[in-house]
């Protein structure tokens, strides 16, 4: 009932703030939700972890940290990250789950960018509430987290182009710095991502109570720093869209540059991979363009 009632109240208030005060609040949380954005996190940083992205940081500012959860991942996953300063205005997170390492505060202060080249700034789910301070962008890199509704998607390929502008290198979902071609050739897609989770018998009984699955967990997310990234093999390309099967083909969004296009497979020459959303993949030399199509077959 607590799950669903917190469920309940996102849909109803998709801006609004979380109601920590609450005890259905902090029930939902601690036995569902975090559970969730723990996932979305380690995703996200295990990413970062493949490209190099949080090589030379030291401190991390969670702003709108709520209990933590993305500093459990960090903290676990990144030893270079010692000193962990969370921005939280409800109290109720830190005396819930009290971490001795870390630092609660209810607003950001000019303290914690005392070193901004060694800064990692994140927002999790936190947007969604506030817009980003502008203290922020004094920090070397940008951890972002947002749901992956479409309103939410959107919003934050507006952040991207915006931290672009002010100095900003993209190092994923994104292989380039261009224009983002979900945003600019069409008025509703937008870029998320999607893990697929087995999930243990003690969450499946509990979905079984409630009016929705998670069979899979999906999130939009950036990771964005003023030092650019490694030279990225041209011909590279991540998928940002899910298998969508046709008549004599299969196709798969995939993003590499500004143009909006797909990896495509003719079912009479071969079977089409079963490639998740959010890989990145190697484009055949021989494969042909048509049209927006990238034919690998």
């Amino acid at each position: 009932a607590s799950i669903k009632k917190l469920s309940d109240f996102f849909i109803a208030h998709p801006t609004g703030v979380t109601p920590w005060e609450e005890e259905w609040a902090q029930e939902a949380y601690f036995s569902y939700y975090l559970l969730l954005n723990e996932i979305r996190t380690r995703s996200v940083v295990e990413e970062g972890l493949r490209c190099g992205f949080f090589e030379g940081l030291e401190s991390v500012v969670d702003f709108g940290a709520g209990p933590g959860t993305a500093d459990f991942s960090l903290e676990e996953k990144v030893p270079s990250l010692r000193n962990f300063r969370l921005i939280e205005r409800s109290l109720v997170p830190a005396r819930v789950l009290a971490h001795k390492s870390w630092s609660y505060r209810p607003s950001l202060t000019p303290g914690d960018f005392e070193s901004p080249e060694t800064t990692l700034f994140v927002a999790s789910y936190s947007l969604t509430e506030a817009d980003l301070p502008t203290p922020a962008f004094q920090a070397e890199a940008m951890m972002i987290l947002e749901p992956s509704t479409q309103q939410d998607g959107r919003a934050l390929l507006k952040l991207r182009q915006r931290l672009i502008d002010k100095g900003f290198f993209l190092w994923a979902p994104c292989l380039h710095q261009d224009a983002c071609p979900l945003f600019v050739h069409s008025p509703r897609d937008w870029c998320h991502d999607r893990v697929h989770v087995e999930r243990p018998d003690w969450w499946m009984k509990l979905e079984e109570l409630l009016p929705f699955r998670n069979q899979t967990i999906t999130f939009s997310y950036l990771l964005a720093r003023k030092t650019p990234p490694p030279p990225i093999a041209k011909n590279q390309a991540r998928l940002v869209g899910d298998p969508l099967p046709e008549k004599g083909k299969t196709r798969q969004m995939i993003c590499r540059g500004p143009e909006r296009e797909f990896a495509a497979w003719l079912h009479r020459k071969s079977e089409p991979p079963d490639w998740p959303r959010g890989l990145v993949v190697e484009i055949p030399e021989d494969a042909k363009k048509v049209s927006n199509e990238v034919r690998f077959s």
